[in-house]
């Protein structure tokens, strides 16, 4: 089991299925991998700690975000089409969103992170959901 720390800003669209997957950095602990279970919460060690859903990793992949393009493990991305997509899997209403968000928290480019994704129809029994 992998649990990952979501922003408030981001539990509804977790819990309905239309944010279904993370862009974390890489650092001293491993990411998830395809198949074991994600834990996901708001508000961990604070006492506004919830669960927001139990599910199967999907997919883990090294991903990099640049102003013009992306690359997704290794492959570079640069279709506007995809930008949209990614931004809506992350949760954002658009690709210029996201962006923003990641260079205010990160700054851009955004280096050594990785995606996971996982099904929210594959959701385990007993979460929160």
């Amino acid at each position: 089991m992998v649990a990952y720390n979501f922003l408030p800003e981001f539990s509804a669209a977790i819990q309905a299925g239309e944010k279904w997957s993370t862009i974390r950095p890489n650092g001293k602990r491993a990411h998830a991998r395809a198949g074991q279970e994600l834990q996901l919460y708001t508000g961990m060690r604070s006492p506004r700690c919830a669960l927001l859903l139990r599910v199967p990793c999907a997919a883990a992949m090294p991903i990099e975000i640049h102003r013009d393009a992306a690359y997704v493990n290794g492959e570079r991305r640069d279709n506007p089409a995809y930008f949209e997509t990614l931004a809506a899997m992350e949760g954002f209403a658009n690709f210029g969103n996201m962006q923003a968000w990641f260079d205010r928290r990160y700054g851009l480019p955004v280096l050594d992170f990785t995606q996971i994704k996982w099904a929210w129809a594959t959701r385990i029994e007993g979460d929160a959901a």
